[in-house]
């Protein structure tokens, strides 16, 4: 028994030695680094799109290091790249480099292994950035406000224009979009370089000329280029906000979206009303092929996109240039543009493996569709979409009619423009049905001031302006209309033959014409009917899910077979705004801007919910009142208002009302600094400095020497004066009253006018010419400022005319004394240092007696 008990001991130790002297290597450890790359290499923080593409790699190379620092040595070393093999070595070594030509989140892991076994690192993320978002999860996207999911049982196209200026004012980013109701996605809009003479429609945009020629620094005319880096690429937005993430901005979340949605086609609109203009310019063969060559290039840059988009408007003029358009031309430029784009994109499709679609917005006018040969068109095209609004507007104020209507308006005699009467050109020219998508608008187009009409059809009149808009003037969005444009004042209409609604406030004259639910069905109803292509939405931001819903509707894609009825949808409630009364007084419950989406007939009741009783008058109407009486202390009463439509569908709204005792007015103060001194021909800013114990809102009103000229207002805080021209030194007093509406008070001061001297130089053809005004938009017109006279060169407001100014140009014949900002030509003299200084060569910034550039002519 004890010999076995020794036996068994022995063996047990043979096999641990045996074991401690058989070892795999010991776990490596990847050495520090960021492991992240670019396949699309940018300069982030560039405006010129000639420095933002920095390159573009069909590969990169990786290195990467590791160690180990315990066990035996390794015999062979491997990268691993998501399990697979990508590099092997020698186990000695510690580093190695491998190329990678696909983007994406990849897992690298070291593996060192021999005779006795394999061990690997922990896993290290190893990003390859590529702008077809493979290196970034994808986007997650709600439906939000009253947009609902909808299957797209029809296959056919449900698009949206999204456009690159909405994150600023309306707040509306990719991340917002129903992109799982969405085929297409239309980016709004890409630019064609070129300056004067090029791009002129873009000067009636205040700015956006300017920017186009930062953006475009470096880059040929008639290549494409990225009109607002910040929004498009630099923006930190939801799923790029990293400072490290490569692409942000729009571009970024489009490849993040595309993540989340392969099959969502998104494709870059070229052109639009401003940026159309080197469209024209296209018969030069020259000029197309770097065009073609350019937007080639772009999309080898921009590898989410699916496409393009020309949106040429319009071939044969009547766009937003009055200067362009050649009938006998524009349509044959227009196809050579398309046919040509078409064979690169066949190239380019060969090259990458990928399909590319090629579309164009048009005009739905039968006159700008008989310019163009559609029958050849339609060869190079996928889709057409056909742009059935903007029919009519405020940029005529005597022709009022629907905008975007499906049919032929029932209140006109005449109507030129229509859906159909578009789509039946169309068809006309032998365009196949399927390649034609129906425009509808989440936004209206208004008159103000609508008088002279037939009882019943405020169309019939004419209007004095345009509706005050949400974002410009004549322009609103649906969601505006919905929420703002519904209430008490307001008649809603819908002309069944034309398949359009309208709202008419017959007190302000303002008529708004617009697609709603009910339209955007029809169309639907009608693309389905007739075997067209889809439908597609100008533009998805101003949209709050009801027409994107309307559009899947009447394609059948609800619940219901088309033609279809809107679901009824719940009424809204506006109680008001919550506001504070002082002392005593009768205080106005008004609900009247609540509506029902259906128009339909509501009832109204009033409720209060909190602060002591007080009795409601007409507690059932959409207007009731309470009385408040004098109380010593703080108040306040909230009172809820529900409404409730026809089919017992209700909702609710609440408005609080402060009460404060009554405070003792006290009258307002006000002063003005002792004295103010001008130079003859200059401006002057002065301003009050106004007070009021109770915060009152203030009125001023100034007293104002007849010899000083009033820029602007005499009734605001600050004013803006004008100096006369003066030979002898100068004291005015002037005057500034301030009222809060019961109590003034008062303020005097004086300024001085120093008189001409000897280095001031005076046009004496200035007074001729009427004096610039900031407020003023100025195109080509001639002006006095300062003593000079200038021109405008384009469209411009509050841009001061000075002689280093750009957008002015200096018309008076004079000398001036040497500018730091102004650029001097050859040949161009000056003064400076009591002298006349004449410039060799062009300069700026040189100054004369220091600069070589410049030579003393006495």
């Amino acid at each position: 028994m004890k010999n076995k008990a020794l036996l068994a001991l022995m063996i047990s130790t043979a096999l641990f030695s045996g074991q401690s002297q058989a070892a795999a290597p010991g776990k490596p450890t990847i050495g520090w680094g960021d492991y992240k790359f670019s396949l699309v290499e940018l300069n982030r923080d560039e405006i010129a799109y000639s420095k933002i593409v920095k390159a573009l790699h069909d590969e990169i190379t990786v290195d990467v290091s590791w160690d180990a620092y315990s066990g035996e040595p390794a015999t062979t070393a491997r990268v691993l790249i998501n399990g697979s093999e990508v590099w092997i070595g020698d186990g000695a070594a510690k580093s190695a480099s491998f190329k990678m030509n696909k983007g994406g989140r990849y897992k690298m892991q070291i593996e060192l292994s021999n005779k006795d076994g394999s061990v690997v690192s922990d896993e290290k993320l190893l990003l390859i950035a590529d702008t077809d978002g493979s290196h970034l999860e994808p986007l997650k996207t709600e439906f939000i406000e009253n947009n609902k999911a909808y299957p797209n049982t029809t296959n056919k196209v449900v698009g949206t224009y999204f456009v690159e200026w909405g994150v600023y004012g309306r707040k509306y980013t990719v991340d917002m979009l129903p992109a799982k109701n969405l085929t297409h996605i239309l980016y709004g809009f890409v630019p064609m370089c070129g300056g004067d003479g090029i791009n002129d429609s873009l000067k009636t945009i205040s700015g956006s000329f300017e920017a186009l020629q930062k953006a475009c620094a470096g880059t040929n005319d008639f290549e494409l280029a990225i009109h607002d880096p910040w929004a498009a690429i630099q923006k930190g937005q939801t799923g790029v906000a990293d400072w490290s993430d490569p692409y942000k901005g729009n571009f970024g979340q489009l490849m993040a979206l595309k993540q989340a949605n392969p099959d969502l086609k998104i494709l870059p609109s070229i052109g639009g009303w401003t940026l159309s203009d080197p469209f024209f310019f296209m018969d030069d063969d020259a000029k197309r092929a770097t065009f073609v060559a350019s937007a080639k290039r772009y999309l080898q840059t921009w590898k989410f996109f699916d496409g393009l988009d020309i949106d040429f408007e319009f071939p044969g003029g009547e766009g937003a240039n009055p200067a362009l358009g050649n009938k006998d031309k524009d349509g044959k430029t227009y196809n050579l543009i398309l046919k040509d784009l078409r064979t690169m994109l066949d190239e380019l499709s060969a090259e990458t493996g990928r399909k590319y679609e090629l579309t164009s917005a048009i005009s739905a006018g039968p006159d700008k569709i008989a310019v163009i040969d559609y029958n050849e068109s339609q060869q190079y095209l996928d889709n057409i979409f056909v742009m059935s609004y903007d029919f009519y507007g405020a940029f005529d104020l005597n022709d009022l009619n629907h905008q975007t209507a499906l049919h032929k308006s029932s209140l006109k005699e005449e109507t030129k423009y229509y859906t159909s009467l578009g789509i039946d050109a169309m068809l006309a020219q032998g365009v196949e049905p399927k390649k034609l998508v129906v425009g509808v608008a989440a936004y209206g187009r208004g008159w103000t001031g609508v008088s002279g009409y037939t009882e019943g059809n405020p169309f019939s009149g004419k209007a004095t302006g345009p509706i005050k808009g949400t974002w410009e003037n004549g322009v609103l969005d649906y969601r505006d209309i919905a929420n703002n444009h519904m209430g008490e004042g307001w008649t809603y209409s819908y002309d069944e033959q034309a398949e359009a609604p309208y709202l008419f406030n017959a007190s302000s004259g303002d008529l708004i014409t617009y697609d709603n639910a009910r339209s955007a069905i029809a169309k639907g109803n009608y693309a389905l009917k007739n075997n067209l292509g889809g439908v597609f939405s100008w533009e998805i931001d101003a949209d709050n899910g009801d027409i994107l819903n309307a559009m899947h509707e009447g394609l059948g894609h609800g619940n219901t077979t088309p033609p279809v009825e809107p679901e009824n949808q719940a009424p809204v409630a506006h109680a008001g705004a919550d506001i504070t009364v002082i002392g005593s007084r009768t205080v106005i419950l008004d609900g009247t801007k609540s509506y029902d989406p259906e128009r339909e007939i509501l009832t109204y009741q009033w409720q209060q919910t909190a602060g002591n009783k007080v009795a409601i008058v007409n507690a059932d109407t959409a207007k009731a009142e309470i009385d408040v009486t004098a109380t010593e202390s703080d108040q306040e009463y909230t009172f809820v208002l529900t409404v409730t439509d026809i089919e017992g569908l209700t909702a609710t709204d609440s408005i609080v009302i402060a009460h404060t005792p009554q405070q003792e007015n006290h009258a307002p103060v006000v002063s003005l600094d002792r004295l103010y001194k001008v130079k003859s021909g200059e401006t002057l800013n002065i301003t009050a400095q106004a007070t009021d114990a109770d915060n009152d809102a203030l009125i001023f009103d100034w007293t104002i020497p007849t010899d000083l000229a009033v820029i602007g207002s005499h009734n605001a805080e600050t004013i803006t004066l004008k100096a006369p021209q003066l030979e002898q030194d100068t004291t005015y007093e002037i005057v500034v009253s301030v009222t809060d509406g019961e109590l003034d008070a008062q303020a005097n001061s004086v300024i001085t006018v120093a008189k001409k001297v000897g280095g001031d130089v005076v046009d004496p053809e200035e007074g001729q010419y009427p004096a610039w005004n900031k407020a003023t938009i100025y195109t080509t017109e001639t002006v006095s400022h300062n003593g000079l006279v200038y021109q405008s060169k384009w469209w411009n407001q509050a841009s001061e005319p000075t002689p280093s100014n750009e957008t002015w140009k200096l018309i008076s014949d004079v000398q001036l004394g040497w500018d730091t900002n102004i650029a001097y030509s050859g040949g161009d003299i000056t003064t400076h240092l009591n002298a006349s200084w004449e410039a060799k060569w062009w300069t700026k910034g040189d100054e004369p007696g220091k600069a070589d550039v410049w030579v003393k002519v006495k």
